[in-house]
C-alpha cells in the first residue's frame, strides 16, 4: 500500500516537473540569481560537484552501512522503514550507480541523460520523502551526535534533483521535446517499478512462510537467500515471537524458520531483540 502510494505520488511528481521544465526552460536571465536558483543552474560548480559527491554517493553509501533503525534493526528496537528495505536498498543502489557515472562523464553521455534524469527525478522525491518522514528521529539523534546522518535524505534530495534537471538538459539537443519527456518519464517508471516488484515479491515470501507449512517454509529460504542482502531478516524474529505459545515456538515449522535466521544473521533467533530463555 505505501510502495503503491510512493509510485503514483512520484510519478505524478516527476511527469509535471518535466513538463514544466521542457515548456519553462530557456533563455538566460540578466537578473542575479538567488540561492536556491543557483542550486539548480544547468551550469555545474566546482563546489557543487564535491557536494554531489559527498551527498549523492558517498553518505548515502555510509548511511546504509551504519543504519541502525531506518531500514534494519541492530538490536534497538523494530526498524523505523523496515517493510521498505528491498525498496529503498535497491533504488538507492540504481541511483548511487547512475549518480557516479553521471559525475564522471557528465553531459559527454548526451542522449543517455534521458535515462539518468528519469532515475536521479525519483531518487530525489524519494530522497525527499525519506528525510522528511526520518526529521523526528533525527532531531532526537543529535544528542547522540549520529543523528546528524539522519538529515542525508534531504540533501541527497537537492543533489539527485538538480541533476535529473541537468540530465534532461544534456539530452535535450538530441532528442525531440515529446520523445524525451515519454523517455524520461518512462526511466522513472522502471526505477520505481523495478525495486516495488522486488519490494513485493519479498514481502509475498515473508506472507507465505507466516501461513505455509514447513515445505514452505523451505522453498521461500531459498528464494529469500538469493537476495539476502535486500531481506530484513527480523521479520522472522517478530513472526518466531508472535507465536501464541512456547509449543508452537518449538514446532518443525518454527525451528526452521530460526534456523534459516540464524543462518541469515549469524545470531539465534532467541537472543533477538535482547530476549533469552
Amino acid at each position: 500500500m505505501i510502495i503503491g502510494v510512493l509510485i503514483v505520488l512520484v510519478f505524478i511528481i516527476v511527469t509535471v516537473a518535466f513538463v514544466s521544465i521542457s515548456f519553462g526552460a530557456g533563455g538566460k536571465s540578466t537578473i542575479k540569481m538567488g540561492f536556491w536558483r543557483r542550486q539548480f543552474q544547468i551550469q555545474t560548480t566546482s563546489k557543487q560537484k564535491i557536494f554531489d559527491w559527498i551527498f549523492g554517493v558517498g553518505l548515502p553509501v555510509i548511511c546504509f552501512v551504519f543504519d541502525p533503525i531506518v531500514f534494519k534493526n541492530n538490536g534497538v528496537g523494530n526498524a523505523i522503514l523496515g517493510n521498505l528495505k528491498p525498496f529503498a536498498y535497491l533504488l538507492s543502489f540504481i541511483s548511487v550507480l547512475a549518480m557516479s557515472a553521471w559525475l564522471i562523464w557528465g553531459a559527454k553521455l548526451k542522449v543517455f541523460g534521458v535515462f539518468f534524469a528519469g532515475a536521479f527525478a525519483v531518487g530525489g522525491m524519494i530522497s525527499l520523502i525519506v528525510g522528511i518522514v526520518l526529521v523526528p528521529f533525527s532531531l532526537i539523534g543529535l544528542i547522540f551526535l549520529v543523528g546528524i546522518l539522519g538529515f542525508t535524505p534531504l540533501f541527497s534530495a537537492i543533489v539527485f534533483l538538480r541533476n535529473a534537471i541537468r540530465a534532461y538538459h544534456a539530452a535535450k539537443p538530441f532528442i525531440e521535446k515529446p520523445i524525451l519527456i515519454y523517455s524520461v518519464v518512462l526511466s522513472a517508471i522502471f526505477s520505481l517499478m523495478l525495486p516495488a516488484v522486488v519490494n513485493l515479491e519479498i514481502k509475498r515470501s515473508f506472507e507465505n512462510i507466516k501461513n505455509g507449512d514447513v515445505q514452505t517454509v523451505r522453498a521461500e529460504a531459498k528464494k529469500l537467500k538469493y537476495v539476502a542482502p535486500l531481506v530484513n531478516f527480523e521479520g522472522l524474529a517478530l513472526l518466531y515471537f508472535s507465536s501464541s505459545s512456547s509449543e508452537e515456538q518449538r514446532s518443525e515449522k518454527m525451528k526452521e524458520i530460526a534456523e534459516f535466521y540464524e543462518e541469515m544473521t549469524g545470531k539465534d533467533i532467541k537472543n533477538s531483540f535482547g530476549q533469552s530463555d
